[in-house]
């Protein structure tokens, strides 16, 4: 039993239902369902009646509902106290894939050092799905992260970068590519290639939503494990991605393979932000967040 089946025991009992319960952790809910059903075979007990419209908790349930909350707290106490003790620790910086912006993170983790000379940073990657988790469990302080919605639900954040997508990465030889601009609902019959489901389904869900409102409703689609693949695939003809001007900058030179045009409707919102809780943030989150205002996007600050 880890923490993790805890954590995820105690929000279903709170929310009464695995979709909402799965919608605060942000996580997949048959990830979540699944999670819960091992708990319950390792316990020994059924834990939860489903119910055609959410969950309740069974008597054995309620007993250990107590239980698992104290467990959570205690844990928590514990690295807290941990935390402070190791005064060494720093400022923990966590990031995920960052694509063409890495030079973003290098300007802003180059002006902090210049503000806090003396504070140790400790850079970590963590995956998109697991950086709220992070942050509330104290593991890491702050994180960059793209981001399809502004405000970002559950977080506090300041933009980094303006990444609004305004293209797509199309096959050379597709018959679009011949075309200036183009419009989406014309891609339909190529597989797009889209951040993955299981790391980063909220970016995920913000892009197919915005693409479902520009008239394309994407029928063949699959997860991009790396930049290597997916260029792979849409050289070869058969798959295509959403763009803007910095990535589309990376293919300038690449015409014979890939091309990036332009689409008719308008832009996709998308930002790489700067995230963390915003219950007493740490005066070196502070510092770092004031630096990202004033030095690395002082128009973008959000």
């Amino acid at each position: 039993m880890e923490l993790r089946h805890l954590r995820y025991f105690v929000a279903v009992a709170e929310e009464g239902s695995f979709l909402r319960a799965a919608s605060r952790l942000r996580v997949a809910q048959p990830a979540l369902s699944k999670q819960i059903r091992d708990l319950e075979r390792e316990v020994g007990v059924k834990l939860f009646e489903r119910l055609p419209r959410g969950a309740r908790l069974t008597r054995a349930g309620e007993q250990f509902l107590g239980n698992a909350r104290s467990a959570l707290e205690s844990a928590t106490r514990a690295v807290t106290t941990a935390r402070r003790t190791d005064s060494a620790t720093g400022l923990k910086f966590a990031h995920a894939d960052v694509y063409v912006y890495t030079a973003v993170l290098l300007k802003l983790l180059a002006a902090f050092r210049q503000a806090a000379p003396e504070t140790p940073v400790r850079v970590v990657r963590v995956s998109e799905v697991d950086q709220h988790a992070a942050l509330r469990e104290q593991r890491i302080d702050v994180a960059a992260t793209f981001v399809a919605t502004w405000p970002v639900p559950g977080l506090e954040a300041v933009q980094l970068a303006d990444c609004a997508v305004t293209g797509v990465l199309l096959p050379a030889t597709h018959p679009l590519a011949a075309e200036r601009r183009i419009r989406l609902r014309d891609l339909s019959e190529l597989v797009w290639l889209h951040p993955s489901q299981h790391t980063r389904p909220e970016l995920y869900r913000g892009l197919r939503m915005a693409l479902e409102t520009r008239g394309l409703v994407p029928t063949r689609h699959r997860g991009r494990r790396g930049d290597i693949g997916a260029n792979l695939a849409i050289a070869a003809g058969d798959a295509w991605a959403l763009a803007n001007p910095a990535v589309a900058a990376v293919y300038a030179d690449g015409e014979g393979s890939i091309v990036h045009r332009a689409f008719l409707e308008p832009p996709i919102p998308l930002w790489f932000a700067l995230v963390w809780l915003g219950d007493a943030p740490s005066p070196l989150v502070e510092t770092l967040v004031r630096v990202a205002r004033g030095v690395v996007s002082p128009a973008r600050a959000g």
